[in-house]
This record gives C-alpha cells, structure tokens and sequence, in this order.
C-alpha cells in the first residue's frame, strides 16, 4: 500500500486542480480551434505537403499538429472532474513520452533526409523547443507522483506557452512558405 502520509490531501489536491480550471479551459479551446485551422490548411495543400522531397515540410506541419494535440490532452486530463494526483501524472508522463519518441523519430527522419543540418536550423530549433517542454512536462509528471501536490502545475504555463507558440510559429511558417511557393512571378 502506498504511504500517503507524505501526499498532499485529495482534497488539497482537488482545490488546487480547480483553481486552474479556466487556464485550462481556454488552453483546450485554443487548441481545438489552431488544431481544426491547422487540419484545414494542409488539406487544402496536400499534395505540397506529401511530396517525398518536403520532409521537412511534412515534419514541421507534424510537429505543429502534434502539438496542438498534446496540448488538447493536457487540458482534457486536467478537466476531468475528480481526478487524482495519480492519474494527472501518468498522463503527462504518457504525453511527454510520446512527444519525446515523436521528437526521436523527425529528427531520425530529417537525418536520413542527407542535408546539413544548419539548412535546416528553423526545424531543429522547433524540435529543440518541443523536447525541452516535453522534458519539462516529464519533470511535473514526476514531481506529481512523488508529492501528489498540484502546486506542481504553475510549471505548466512553461509547457503550454512553448507548444502553443511553437504551433503558431510552425503553422505561419508553412502558410508564408506555401505562399511563396505558388505565388506567380513576374518578369520585369
């Protein structure tokens, strides 16, 4: 049986959780909205997206997507009413796990791609950002299962701010590089 003497109440833990309701609120809801225009975008643009010379394209809009799903899971978690310390942390561990083996497998793929990595400095400054928020997540994950104290979420915002400012960042980036890639030109 687990010593609980050394946890924070379920109750403490509860209160806590509900004061950041509407942060994750409003987080979940950006997500879903950048997540849906996100979607819409690479459709309309699939077949820029899909050409097996666009692997970097292909990975930031993954990277963006990714994040904006990770970032829906983190505020689902947190809004489910009477959730424990214990299964906050094992989510964010899952979570955090995922995005680091998702970080793994573009930067293996970018790798295989053969070119220089300092051609490609604004992708793995992206992934650079998302391993450090998921690292970060996984630190909370762990704090949380060792004290079971919700205090441990003012390091979220941390987390939050990089993946949704990443996915801004990531999905601007594809729209200006789409625009120029279709935008006629003129001989002057």
């Amino acid at each position: 049986m687990r010593d609980y003497a050394r946890r924070v109440d379920p109750a403490a833990f509860a209160a806590t959780l509900d004061s950041w309701h509407d942060f994750y609120v409003a987080v979940g809801s950006a997500s879903a909205a950048l997540l849906g225009l996100l979607f819409v975008g690479v459709s309309i643009n699939l077949e820029s997206v899909v050409g097996s010379e666009r692997v970097e394209l292909r990975t930031r809009a993954n990277l963006a997507f990714s994040n904006l799903l990770y970032l829906l899971g983190l505020s689902l978690v947190v809004l489910i009413p009477g959730v424990e310390s214990d299964t906050v942390a094992i989510s964010f561990a899952v979570i955090a796990a995922l995005g680091l083996i998702r970080i793994a497998r573009h930067a293996l793929a970018l790798r295989r791609e053969g070119r220089r990595v300092w051609e490609r400095h604004g992708t793995v400054r992206r992934l650079a950002w998302t391993f450090i928020a998921d690292v970060v997540l996984l630190a909370i994950a762990a704090a949380l299962a060792v004290s079971g104290d919700a205090g441990w979420l003012k390091g979220t915002p941390i987390v939050v701010a990089v993946l949704l400012l990443g996915s801004a960042d990531v999905a601007w980036d594809l729209l200006v590089r789409e625009s120029e890639d279709v935008a006629p030109t003129t001989d002057g």
